[in-house]
């Protein structure tokens, strides 16, 4: 890779960031197709081989570190439903199920630590990583997990070749706020190894659909961005776009409590009814009962 190519690629990254309000001291969620954005980068900037390819990636990270300094904050989600069917979670080998750059962080990147929950944990580095890795949240999205960070804190969700579609998980931390009757509290045990490699059998809840109530996610980025809640960019091929956690919630809330969530999902014979209590809880049981002698 040329240098000289390669510095411009990247001072036009920064460009772009900054022209969807992304800077200094901000605090991001990122979520990414790396794959997409490899392609394109493959063919610019003439990358050859794995190790260039990494070299890459790494430049991606270290840039995006560079944008917002050290005052800033970043959480790259590495969510595993493991937990959730009686399998073994290890704070270090399990892996997310939610994008090649996410675990190419964990497995990588020693500048960043992994938060304490095994179903929805981040990879975090920055001025507010030491409070997200003492949180010891046992709910997935409830008021102490880094999803109210996110709100509270005016955490921002940084997409990169990816669509608002496949990226906002944000929205079940707001359905969970507002108490949507079509989900309930699920409880999961199973064996938990720390990062001392530490075992024991611990348990973790989520506010979990109703099964029987059929749904499809469509929120997308444009009525975000009518809200003004949002942004979009472009950089080479990239498709970039920021969307702010705390303008989010309210458009979200207000959505499903008044519009029976029609920018958020489209529901097959179900319509939200306020007036009647959610779902009893459920508890998950470890595949095996052994552990629990």
């Amino acid at each position: 890779m040329k240098k000289e190519k390669t510095d411009c690629y990247w001072k036009e990254f920064h460009e772009a960031l900054d022209g969807i309000g992304i800077g200094k001291g901000d605090i991001l969620y990122v979520a990414s197709d790396i794959t997409r954005i490899l392609v394109q980068a493959r063919r610019e900037l003439e990358i050859k081989d794995k190790t260039e390819q990494n070299e890459f990636i790494d430049r991606l990270i270290d840039e995006l570190k560079k944008h917002i300094t050290e005052e800033g904050t970043i959480l790259f989600p590495v969510y595993s439903w493991a937990f959730c069917k009686g399998q073994k979670y290890d704070y270090y080998k399990t892996q997310g199920e939610v994008g090649a750059l996410n675990n190419y962080v964990l497995n990588n990147r020693k500048d960043f630590k992994r938060t304490y929950h095994p179903i929805y944990s981040f990879m975090v580095w920055g001025k507010d990583s030491k409070m997200l890795l003492d949180m010891r949240n046992q709910d997935s999205w409830g008021v102490a997990s880094p999803f109210e960070y996110l709100k509270v804190s005016g955490g921002k969700e940084l997409d990169l070749s990816v669509t608002l579609l496949r990226s906002l998980t944000f929205k079940h931390y707001v359905e969970q706020a507002v108490g949507v009757p079509y989900r309930h509290f699920k409880y999961f045990l199973s064996e938990y190894i720390d990062e001392n490699g530490n075992s024991e059998i611990k348990c973790f809840s989520m506010y979990v659909r109703d099964l029987t109530v059929k749904l499809e996610s469509v929120q997308d980025l444009s009525f975000f961005i009518e809200k003004k809640a949002a942004q979009k960019t472009n950089f080479r091929e990239w498709d970039i776009s920021v969307l702010e956690f705390e303008k989010a919630y309210g458009i979200i809330a207000e959505d499903l409590r008044f519009n029976n969530g029609q920018n958020i999902y489209k529901f097959t014979d179900y319509n939200i009814n306020w007036d009647i209590q959610g779902t009893v809880y459920e508890i998950g049981y470890l595949k095996d009962k052994e552990l629990l002698k």
